[in-house]
């Protein structure tokens, strides 16, 4: 069985891709610093669980952290180690989201979404995992006319927040690259 660490697992759509993960056989590890998010969504995701299936809940550990420290995120690839339950793959939600926040407050926002970012791949790459998925926004792009956003549009962020998404796509462009 494959182990996947969610950072933010604790938040809306970190908690969903729990939940579905856990459904499709992963051990999942959550690191979430419960800033932007409660701890009672993990019991409420652990009740659903054990209603669906109770051997789930055993698939599931929590971390409280915050990836603005290091050593927070390579205790959990300690612990998947030791345990062995390598840690293969990691979905990264956590961060700072909100658009009128981030105009007053760009320094949270670079030191979380970026810094945070850049502690989560250090110690991925430590521990050799290079399965990444990384939830970005819609708030990289320019803004248009026309509503419907493509892959193609224009990139031009106008707030801090995304212009933390935009460059997070591009270290994630020259990590990869650097391979």
């Amino acid at each position: 069985m494959e182990s996947i660490l969610v950072t933010g697992g604790c938040g809306y759509i970190g908690s969903h891709t729990v939940l579905a993960l856990l459904e499709k056989g992963y051990y999942v590890y959550i690191i979430d610093s419960l800033l932007n998010s409660k701890k009672k969504v993990l019991n409420k995701l652990k009740g659903i669980i054990l209603k669906k299936d109770q051997r789930l809940v055993e698939n599931l550990k929590f971390f409280k952290g915050d990836i603005r420290d290091k050593d927070d995120i390579e205790k959990i690839f300690m612990h998947a180690n030791k345990n062995e339950r390598k840690i293969e793959a990691v979905i990264h939600f956590a961060g700072l989201k909100a658009v009128g926040d981030s105009v007053n407050n760009p320094l949270a926002y670079w030191e979380t979404n970026i810094g945070g970012t850049i502690n989560l791949l250090k110690v991925m790459h430590k521990y050799s995992c290079k399965n990444f998925i990384f939830s970005s926004s819609a708030t990289i792009y320019a803004n248009s006319k026309n509503k419907l956003l493509k892959e193609d549009s224009p990139i031009s962020p106008i707030n801090p927040y995304g212009k933390t998404k935009n460059y997070i796509e591009s270290l994630l462009e020259d990590m990869y690259v650097s391979e």
